[in-house]
């Protein structure tokens, strides 16, 4: 802790140099975003030690209406310094607009923002060469819950490759159990479960995320072989017999946020209802409230095993991003502060922060909670593989990630693995 503080005094020390020294004391600078409740408590305390080494107030106002008003800011001119958008696509959007200053012109060593944050993400604040979003915080998808107790019990490993993590589940159903939690009701945006599976097995089978790129933006096709042994074995997963709890017809009726409730419930036996659930980081606020207590401890994760030994460790997640409205000294030193592996340090020590930095030297000791350290260094370690990579769905054409995609996983779940190459073709059929 010392060190890093010693660290963050010298960073702000050089700030301070580059931009004039004590002339911004008392200079303010105004962030708007959609951060709201503890997790816009924890990005205010992120400058508290900023403002008292600087002189420089910093004031964050979050809405839960931001997308909506940022809008009107910008097209009256009355724009905050910074907004931080819940996604890169809205800064993306901005700079086209020609509303943001780059990260160049708020003299950013773009060289040092690359390597500590991935090109892939800078790439995602990317427009005409010119670096206009720069990375924040991220969570992650590419992880299974389970409940070591009941692994210990049973003597069973947790896998670090799909072939042991199928190996697992055969044993599971050997003895008697389901391996397997799968529900992907979601109402009108049913499927994208299951949409979920399939990009964590892209990042892994192929060329990993030069394939996964190609696949987002449809120069490789979903009928292409590697898709399809994708969705080979997302099937089966889905189909073989016992492997999910309740069987396909839960996996199209179970809503999401129920799925892992059978985890937490015993049959006569002992034996818990399912021992592994794919979800994102987000699931434990679905869970019944006793579970929730044990976030990390009685329940917590193993990330999504490797496929390919070959290729590197991979994460499929998200994340926000910031866009700044002007060149301003005190603006160049809250961007290059922003930036840096320090930055998120307060918020980490917070009880109840939720939110985990997309800096790959991020100190993931500072993180309260063991489920945060867990997520934070899977998330560092795929970023400094350049391997972390955003929801493929997400990023596809809406009429395909939000419609044809979802609507052909759930009817690969009804109709077995002999739908594949149908499925396939259809939603390849609908990309516009």
């Amino acid at each position: 802790m010392r060190k890093s503080l010693l660290m963050t005094f010298l960073l702000l020390t050089l700030i301070l140099g580059a931009c004039g020294g004590a002339s911004l004391e008392g200079e303010e600078v105004t962030i708007t975003g959609a951060l709201i409740g503890e997790d816009q408590e924890g990005f205010r305390a992120n400058f508290e030690s900023f403002t008292e080494e600087t002189g420089i107030v910093v004031t964050y106002q979050g809405s839960d209406n931001f997308e909506q008003e940022i809008q009107i800011q910008m097209e009256s001119g009355d724009t905050p310094d910074f907004a931080l958008w819940p996604q890169p696509g809205a800064v993306v959007d901005a700079a086209q607009r020609g509303m943001l200053t780059s990260l160049e012109d708020l003299e950013i060593d773009i060289d040092a923002y690359k390597t500590n944050f991935s090109s892939y993400l800078v790439g995602l604040g990317t427009v005409d060469g010119s670096i206009y979003g720069g990375a924040n915080a991220a969570n992650l998808k590419s992880i299974v819950w389970y409940q070591p107790a009941e692994f210990e019990a049973r003597g069973y490993a947790v896998p670090e490759t799909w072939d042991a993590m199928i190996a697992l589940a055969d044993q599971i159903v050997a003895d008697g159990m389901n391996p397997f939690c799968f529900g992907m009701y979601s109402n009108g945006a049913s499927g994208w479960l299951a949409t979920d599976w399939m990009e964590d097995i892209m990042l892994r089978t192929g060329n990993g995320t030069t394939s996964y790129d190609q696949w987002v933006t449809n120069e490789l096709k979903f009928e292409d072989p590697i898709v399809k042994n994708a969705a080979s074995l997302l099937s089966q997963i889905m189909h073989t017999e016992n492997y999910v709890v309740g069987g396909t017809d839960a996996i199209v009726s179970t809503y999401f946020g129920n799925a892992q409730d059978p985890m937490f419930s015993k049959d006569a036996n002992g034996n818990p209802g399912c021992f592994m659930h794919r979800q994102a980081s987000f699931i434990p606020s679905f869970w019944p409230e006793a579970a929730q207590a044990g976030v990390g401890v009685e329940t917590t994760v193993f990330p999504f095993p490797v496929i390919d030994e070959s290729l590197p460790k991979a994460a499929l997640g998200a994340g926000d991003m910031w866009g700044a409205f002007n060149d301003r000294d005190a603006t160049k030193a809250v961007a290059e502060y922003m930036l840096s592996a320090e930055f998120h340090a307060a918020a980490a020590a917070m009880p109840n922060n939720a939110r985990l930095s997309a800096h790959t030297g991020f100190d993931t000791s500072l993180y309260s909670k063991d489920i945060n350290r867990i997520l934070g260094t899977i998330i560092a370690d795929a970023l400094a593989a350049d391997a972390f990579r955003f929801d493929a769905s997400d990023l596809m054409p809406p009429e395909v990630g939000a419609g044809s995609f979802w609507k052909e996983m759930m009817n690969l779940a009804v109709e077995g693995p002999g739908y594949i190459d149908t499925a396939l073709a259809n939603i390849d059929t609908s990309w516009p």
